[in-house]
């Protein structure tokens, strides 16, 4: 269906990726079918391929993806010499030791207990969101709940003001277009550009935020990693602002793709809905599902160190082909959550499922800092709806559009009723 390579002393056949590959146009169930069915062509054909368009492999198999992010030594996130650099000073773009040291300073905000003891405030900023929209007989998922929702918490979480959340989404949006898309591209496709006055703004309130926590520090991350050291030495305005822009960024885009693609489930898989009813005790476990069969990145393209791609650091074997030190090799988390080797039956959605070692907040080292994060805001969102709109319907009048993001896999707006 896809076409074939043959593989000869390291040169590869010509082989392009499949046209609906960047096609954001297709509805997004309807590719990420696609794209499920060329995952699972190419774990049996072609499981580790080189893309010669972009000129770096791609692999399929669950255990390559493993070995690929558990092997840092040999498969580093660090900027190649040949690749832009710009990520150079977040966490997602270094290697022990560096990446040890830094994430070392904000693990303990984002471990388990400490996320556990947001979970009053969500449920309060959750129950902000909704109040209003429940006497109006409709609402936006994505645009009302499942966007404010994660930036008004990291954005407290930060220290950082939050009242203009909207502005907040306009800047992510803009940074991942331009990361995944190119600045051309991305700049001709969104609807609602920055402007640079609006980008100044931005920084200026990042800037001023962090001089205040100097002279005032107080009980959030910012103020942690201002009195944080390594080395000896106190963290660079570069590595600050660096952390700063990583958190902001991941700490909403991803809960707010689950949430989104959680009630894309449900609206596939009604029957799920109605054992969540029945039994609400299911919810963690349905998460996991939920994350493993639409998983909120979607990995095709972009800046290599955001989407989960390393750099060999020395000519290595993988699969039956050789890959030659300083070339890339991006994974592709879809195909992996359907290896048929990991799971049962994986084309069934199953709430129930257990184990779910599924990867799509990644694994080994540069495992999602913030996993925790959205998976209680997802649990929180799902329970209050369980509770408070428990006979939803997707308003099927309003077609679903795809996030036009080669990082992140979502819809843009997911009316219901109710």
């Amino acid at each position: 269906m896809y076409g074939r390579i043959v593989t000869l002393a390291g040169k590869v056949g010509s082989m392009q990726l499949p046209s609906f590959f960047n096609d954001f146009t297709l509805p997004p169930l309807e590719w990420h079918q696609q794209m499920r069915e060329w995952g699972a062509t190419m774990r049996a054909s072609e499981p580790v391929w080189f893309d010669e368009q972009n000129e770096s492999w791609r692999i399929f198999r669950y255990a390559d993806h493993i070995r690929v992010q558990n092997d840092y030594a040999t498969f580093s996130s660090a900027p190649a010499p040949h690749e832009n650099n710009e990520a150079a000073n977040s966490i997602i773009a270094m290697d022990p030791p560096r990446h040890r040291q830094l994430r070392s300073l904000v693990t303990p905000a984002f471990s388990a207990r400490s996320i556990a003891q947001l979970a009053p405030r969500i449920e309060e900023i959750t129950q902000e969101l909704l109040q209003p929209m429940l006497a109006q007989d409709q609402m936006d998922v994505v645009a009302q709940l499942a966007v404010p929702l994660p930036i008004i918490v990291i954005a407290d979480m930060l220290g950082f003001p939050h009242e203009n959340w909207p502005l907040i989404k306009q800047w992510t949006d803009a940074l991942l277009s331009d990361s995944s898309l190119g600045q051309e591209e991305s700049s001709q496709d969104s609807e609602m550009p920055l402007t640079q006055e609006q980008v100044m703004i931005l920084y200026e309130k990042m800037a001023h935020t962090i001089d205040e926590r100097r002279r005032h520090p107080r009980q959030d991350i910012l103020s942690l990693l201002l009195t944080a050291e390594v080395d000896g030495e106190y963290l660079s305005d570069d590595d600050l602002y660096a952390f700063f822009i990583t958190l902001l960024v991941a700490g909403n885009v991803t809960t707010t793709q689950l949430i989104g693609n959680a009630f894309l489930c449900f609206d596939q898989h009604p029957d799920a809905w109605q054992q969540l009813r029945q039994d609400p005790s299911l919810v963690p476990v349905a998460i996991e599902e939920i994350l493993r069969c639409l998983p909120p990145n979607r990995g095709t393209g972009g800046a290599r160190t955001i989407i989960g791609g390393r750099v060999a650091t020395t000519d290595v074997q993988l699969g039956d082909h050789l890959i030659r030190k300083g070339q890339v090799v991006k994974v592709t988390t879809i195909s992996a959550n359907f290896d048929e080797t990991q799971f049962s039956e994986p084309a069934r959605f199953d709430i129930r499922r257990n184990p779910n070692r599924h990867l799509s907040f990644g694994h080994g080292i540069h495992f999602c800092l913030g996993a925790p994060l959205a998976r209680l805001e997802a649990k929180i969102v799902l329970e209050n709806l369980l509770r408070l709109l428990p006979e939803w319907r997707r308003d099927k009048d309003v077609p679903l559009r795809q996030v036009r993001s080669n990082i992140v896999f979502g819809v843009k707006n997911l009316p219901i009723t109710f």
